[in-house]
């Protein structure tokens, strides 16, 4: 049986490579080494945008309550 698609294909968690700040808020700095949350960007620009953990927590959350939603949708 074949494997099945991955929904979360441009997601991923890693530790920042030097002070950046969250896309969400600007007043969020990332510091060297702290770990967030990387949304690569789709198309031919393939750019990513780095979210500070308090940020990617809620947008988490969000994510997480709309599975739910399409799970009950879906009558599972």
């Amino acid at each position: 049986m074949a494997a099945h698609k991955n929904l979360l294909l441009r997601v991923d968690v890693r530790p920042a490579g030097r002070l950046c700040y969250c896309k969400h808020n600007k007043r969020h700095a990332i510091k060297k080494g702290e770990i967030r949350l990387v949304v690569k960007d789709s198309g031919p620009a393939s750019g990513e945008r780095g979210y500070c953990e308090r940020c990617a927590h809620e947008m988490l959350d969000d994510a997480e309550a709309r599975l739910q939603s399409l799970r009950r949708l879906l009558g599972g």
